[in-house]
């Protein structure tokens, strides 16, 4: 599994609650958490938020699916990354993110191997999932690992769905190895 994030490194005296729109309580984000046993948090202020266990959850167990807006290559090069220009549609996307309070940061793009992207920065139309924060599973201080899953067809776009690879207990943060892609731009 391939994690875009284009982060901004560049801007390292800013704190997230000035790079990262507020998250409403009722966002689909905060309601697929609760459904999840999972509460989004302040991890610290270098990080931001995170997600936390609030039930135990024994190893193998399904933790949650990365849920957010299907993209096409173009939609992300036009709408996230600059590189081609934006239609008609790319606008009034654009446009319904920043009426909504919603940034375009592009921290929250998954490729899949399908082609498509998945961006969840967009917490109305994402689950909770994009807040867990990374750990190297080699050091073995991730909790969860995400696996792609697609149809047999490959006509049917799935979700990246997270397991846990060990026994997580109520207040430990969920984390996962985001790749070896992390900090490259796409």
């Amino acid at each position: 599994m391939k994690l875009l994030l284009v982060i901004a490194l560049c801007l390292p005296a800013l704190t997230p609650a000035l790079i990262r729109p507020a998250l409403p309580s009722d966002s689909l984000a905060h309601r697929t958490a609760r459904e999840a046993g999972v509460k989004i948090d302040v991890v610290s202020e270098r990080k931001g938020l995170g997600a936390f266990a609030t039930k135990k959850m024994k190893v193998g167990s399904y933790i949650g699916e990365y849920r957010g807006e299907i993209l096409s290559k173009t939609e992300v090069q036009a709408r996230i990354w600059g590189r081609r220009k934006t239609n008609t549609k790319d606008k009034e996307w654009i446009r319904d993110r920043k009426e909504r309070g919603q940034s375009i940061t592009g921290d929250y793009v998954f490729e899949m191997k399908t082609g498509h992207f998945i961006d969840c920065e967009d917490a109305d139309h994402s689950s909770w999932c994009r807040f867990m924060n990374h750990a190297s599973e080699e050091n073995r201080n991730a909790n969860v690992k995400g696996f792609d899953k697609v149809s047999k067809d490959d006509d049917v776009l799935d979700f990246p769905q997270f397991y846990a690879i060990k026994d997580i207990q109520e207040g430990d943060e969920l984390v996962y190895d985001y790749g070896s892609r992390f900090f490259k731009d796409p």
